[in-house]
């Protein structure tokens, strides 16, 4: 008997864009890469990697189909950096907050980790372009905490 992965809920930090994911992710990989860092104004992105099929808007006002391989909701820009091959984001129109989006060959999807309202029961697997780390990018474990 397979058991079946938990739906993991997200949102924006306004909620005007709530999505889930009804599928287990493919990966979940942290993104040293320079445009990466630009895009969350961080030493890097945590990205969950999902299939389309399995991503759905539940909120952002009007979508063409409400699926992700359908289109994606009025609430959400898109911008695909016009030198790359392959770089895009989207964000919440209302608030800014990086939100999910198709690679631009429509494979995959690209889920800010940060956006999901649940622990996603999953850690990171890998890091890529750690040759483009941030030099004031730190292990943090020595750190003083505060909660």
């Amino acid at each position: 008997m397979t058991e079946n992965p938990p739906t993991l809920n997200g949102s924006c930090l306004c909620g005007a864009v709530t999505y889930r994911i009804d599928g287990a992710p493919l990966d979940f990989v942290l993104c040293h890469c320079g445009r990466c860092r630009k895009t969350t104004g961080s030493s890097f992105a945590a990205n969950l990697i999902a299939r389309p099929a399995d991503l759905t808007w539940t909120s952002g006002h009007s979508t063409t189909g409400g699926h992700a391989t359908t289109g994606q909701p009025d609430g959400v820009a898109r911008w695909d950096l016009p030198t790359a091959a392959s770089f895009a984001t989207a964000t919440c129109r209302v608030c800014g907050t990086p939100v999910p989006h198709a690679t631009r060959n429509g494979r995959l999807m690209i889920v800010p980790a940060g956006t999901l309202d649940c622990d996603p029961g999953l850690t990171p697997r890998r890091q890529i372009f750690t040759a483009s780390k941030a030099g004031w990018c730190i292990d943090v474990e020595d750190l003083p905490a505060e909660s």
